[in-house]
């Protein structure tokens, strides 16, 4: 065997692993987002709803062995008039999950969905699943990023998206 073929094994070599190595998946990739809206939509008790505005506020409401001061509380309104100073009955959803990045569901997460026939925002459901997930993608100085999936077919409440909520002072 010549130096000309046992360098042309070797080449031919490094090139079969340098495409094995590219090719092969890794295993800490998120994985792509399939079929997630822009913003979060869906139904409420049976009733379309597309989120206008949402905001992240403050509220003394904990869980499990959460603190208030370690969750967002998500306000979620279908109304592009509501605000921070607005009242929290006017928002349609709240969803409250931990202040980390990460993906939650089950007892991570809990969701208060206001009943839309209600117009006085005191009917509704607050409920957490195995079916609700939650993803914190991004935490900065203004905003909280992420995106949402709750199915809770026996309410007929449904709905997924992307959402950006800015922190009321």
């Amino acid at each position: 065997m010549t130096f000309y073929q046992l360098l042309k094994r070797f080449f031919c070599l490094i090139l079969l692993i340098s495409i094995l190595t590219c090719c092969k998946k890794k295993e800490d990739q998120p994985q792509p987002e399939v079929d997630v809206p822009t913003v979060v939509t869906g139904k409420l008790y049976g009733s379309p709803f597309t989120a206008k505005v949402t905001l992240e506020r403050y509220t003394k409401f904990s869980m499990n062995n959460y603190r208030p001061e370690d969750l967002f509380s998500i306000y979620l309104a279908g109304d592009g008039s509501k605000t921070c100073s607005s009242p929290l009955s006017d928002f349609s959803i709240r969803l409250t999950v931990p202040k980390k990045t990460g993906t939650f569901s089950g007892n991570d997460t809990y969701i208060l969905v206001n009943d839309p026939g209600d117009p006085s925002g005191q009917n509704g459901s607050l409920f957490s699943s195995e079916q609700t997930i939650i993803t914190i993608s991004s935490i900065t100085g203004d905003k909280v990023s992420g995106q949402v999936n709750v199915k809770w077919p026996e309410q007929n409440i449904d709905f997924k998206g992307h959402f950006e909520a800015y922190y009321c002072k």
